[in-house]
């Protein structure tokens, strides 16, 4: 699958979800630190202090020493932050929603993949008895040693 068919399969699932596909690369809710705690700043500037909206951000649950954080400023968004933690990695919130749908969605293809296990089994067995170092060998083997290893 390529990014393109990736991200138009993610497009897809968060519409289906009744969620918006949105991207940290958009501009989104800033945080800057103040004193003890924290500023909220809306895309075009504008200090955000509704205490609705301020409720939703701190549900986030973004750790305090999280650096570069984005914050979505549509409550629906597959993505609701993201931030760097103290080791420079990218770090996730998702919405709930997103998440439910994901683990679903990783729970049936592992289903598929355990139906279709017998047949690579079988596949990679045939593939080892070739004769010499065809493509088709080292593959088996490396399918192989992920399987005992």
């Amino acid at each position: 699958m390529t990014a393109t068919e990736r991200a138009t399969d993610a497009e897809q699932a968060a519409s289906d979800a009744g969620l918006r596909y949105v991207t940290d690369r958009t501009p989104g809710i800033r945080r800057e630190r103040a004193g003890g705690s924290f500023r909220y700043y809306a895309p075009g500037g504008r200090e955000i202090t509704g205490e609705a909206e301020l409720r939703r951000i701190r549900s986030l649950a973004i750790p305090p020493a999280y650096t570069g954080v984005w914050i979505c400023p549509d409550p629906r968004g597959h993505i609701q932050a993201t931030g760097r933690d103290a080791k420079g990695r990218k770090q996730y919130r998702y919405h709930p929603r997103w998440r439910e749908v994901r683990d679903e969605t990783k729970y049936h293809r592992t289903i598929a993949f355990g139906q279709a296990l017998p047949r690579i089994r079988a596949r990679v067995e045939e593939d080892l008895r070739r004769p010499g170092l065809p493509r088709e060998k080292m593959l088996a083997a490396v399918v192989r040693l992920l399987e005992i290893t």
